[in-house]
């Protein structure tokens, strides 16, 4: 699958879900931190699928006003607001036999959540402004990296748009954890980058590359691209050292297993963190964290509430 690189068990698994996706013409909604390349799976997605030879049209919902979503998913007539001086295509009409990929869909008003649920719903829409029918074909695919069923509960995410949506889930999982995958990405980059600024660096050296492996990326696969491409256009040797990356992989590593909290830090936040890293630890095992943390499973319960932890 040429669009994402991995070779890590948690890949493989994200592979499979895509190829399975990928034979079907459900909605498919693909859940993953910021950085983890949700719109790299939805092109594979595509790429697979029976609407390969249609458009793969991509609309970052996070990046637009309110008032533009509407506009940008289902365009406008004529004279349809101040401005709009000539008729004008939306995403839903350019995807038409093909792919509508709706990233940061969590973002999304509430009324152009009405709006989209019918014209997936109905296949047709209204352009803005309009009062002609417009029919379309199109497959949605969708991303976030938001909670989004607790967004229903919230009622900030309509039920039924939610329902509508999960026809197929695919999680796509950090970089933290697939580490396996980080020298196979960091070298992908560094052929990219030479290729691009027309460089001959030929390696990392094992002092870098160990950083890399121990740092938790935060930023995910964005982050170490980034970070890659940086260390290209500085280094003027052939092998990438420590010194040309970014001053935060100077400092000394923190183990894993260790927590680190600067001064100043609050009693809720160091608290908050720690039932986090515990959890995570014991892979969402709320009794074993509860015996590492030395409370109760209903006090645990109970903090998890109240300082709002997502589990």
């Amino acid at each position: 699958m040429k669009e994402i690189i991995g070779k890590s068990e948690p890949m493989m698994e994200v592979f499979k879900m895509i190829q399975l996706a990928a034979e079907t013409d459900l909605s498919v909604m693909i859940i993953g931190e910021s950085g983890t390349g949700k719109e790299l799976a939805a092109r594979a997605i595509h790429n697979a699928s029976i609407r390969r030879k249609g458009p793969f049209i991509p609309v970052n919902i996070g990046a637009l006003t309110p008032d533009l979503v509407s506009n940008e998913l289902f365009g406008h007539e004529r004279g349809a607001f101040t401005g709009a001086h000539a008729q004008s295509s939306g995403a839903f009409e350019r995807a038409d036999g093909g792919t509508l990929f709706l990233d940061e869909i969590g973002t999304m008003d509430q009324k152009t959540q009405v709006t989209l649920l019918r014209a997936i719903e109905d296949k047709a829409f209204y352009r803005v402004g309009g009062k002609d029918l417009i029919h379309v074909d199109v497959r949605i695919l969708c991303a976030t990296n938001e909670d989004l069923q607790a967004a229903v509960q919230k009622e900030t995410f309509r039920k039924d748009l939610y329902f509508r949506l999960e026809g197929f889930i695919i999680r796509l999982p950090s970089l933290q954890e697939r580490k396996e995958d980080i020298p196979l990405l960091a070298h992908e980059f560094l052929r990219e980058y030479n290729e691009k600024y027309k460089k001959n660096i030929t390696d990392f050296s094992t002092e870098a590359l160990d950083l890399f492996v121990n740092y938790p990326w935060p930023g995910n696969v964005r982050e170490l691209k980034n970070v890659i491409q940086r260390a290209v256009l500085l280094a003027p040797r052939n092998v990438i050292a420590p010194e040309y990356l970014p001053r935060r992989f100077q400092q000394k590593s923190v183990p894993n297993n260790k927590i680190v909290f600067d001064v100043g830090t609050s009693l809720g936040d160091a608290e908050k963190t720690l039932i986090i890293r515990t959890l995570k630890d014991r892979k969402g095992n709320k009794t074993a964290t509860a015996k590492i943390l030395g409370i109760s499973r209903r006090s645990l319960y109970n903090k998890i509430q109240q300082l709002n932890i997502k589990v």
